[in-house]
């Protein structure tokens, strides 16, 4: 089952105008479907059944990268739904895929105008992610 996230920014508070772009380019890397507006999916609509939902690698990264964006920018976000129906679980040897360092998220190409992908290198969004581990400990 899908998870989706729909969210809307109070226009006033984008300060950068790369802001839209990397959070649009961060969705794509983690391999999710952007479904209009700011709308977005995981998986893609042609994957759903294929694979399961990898909750670690790619929701949970691409929402904690969304977030500290908005707070990062100060960014207002004036309406958000985040509605999952799903299930997710790693089973060593026999299912699922489990908790990857940054250094081995599976990254997907985004499939963007390449000025709008290097908004958000892949490198950028690794040592984001090494960041954060860094910062728990």
């Amino acid at each position: 089952m899908p998870i989706t996230l729909s969210f809307d920014f109070d226009q006033a508070s984008v300060t950068d105008p790369n802001d839209r772009t990397r959070v649009q380019v961060a969705f794509s890397r983690f391999g999710w479907e952007h479904i209009g507006g700011s709308s977005w999916r995981y998986p893609k609509l042609d994957q759903a059944g294929a694979v399961g939902e990898d909750w670690f690698n790619c929701v949970i990264p691409a929402l904690v990268y969304f977030r500290a964006l908005v707070e990062h920018g100060g960014i207002r976000v004036t309406k958000f739904t985040l509605d999952a129906h799903s299930e997710a679980g790693f089973r060593s040897g026999v299912a699922g895929t489990g908790i990857l360092p940054a250094a081995k998220l599976p990254f997907q190409q985004t499939g963007l105008d390449p000025k709008q992908d290097t908004k958000l290198s892949e490198a950028r969004l690794r040592k984001f992610f090494k960041a954060v581990a860094r910062a728990a400990g």
